[in-house]
């Protein structure tokens, strides 16, 4: 499985708020690593990995949108991240 093309700024915004959430450098992590399986997120983490994000881009999530899908891998949290800021 390849990674897919996501903007590298979203890419990084997520590796930043991971590393802040789960104080651990995941900056090398590649769009395929898995947030819960590999990472160690879990769904309490992952609400503040979006307040993060957040401020680490000055956006607002609409939580209606949130799927636990978009909380998969690195890039597929990056997509969402992406779509959401008007990307």
């Amino acid at each position: 499985m390849s990674d897919t093309a996501t903007d590298p700024k979203y890419v990084d915004a997520v590796r930043k708020g991971l590393s802040e959430v789960l104080n651990k450098d995941v900056s090398g992590a590649g769009e395929n690593v898995r947030l819960f399986d590999e990472l160690g997120l879990d769904s309490s983490s992952a609400l503040e990995l979006l307040i993060t994000i957040e401020e680490i881009l000055d956006v607002q999530f609409d939580a209606d949108e949130l799927d636990m899908t978009h909380f998969e891998t690195v890039g597929s949290l990056a997509g969402f991240v992406a779509a959401e800021a008007g990307a």
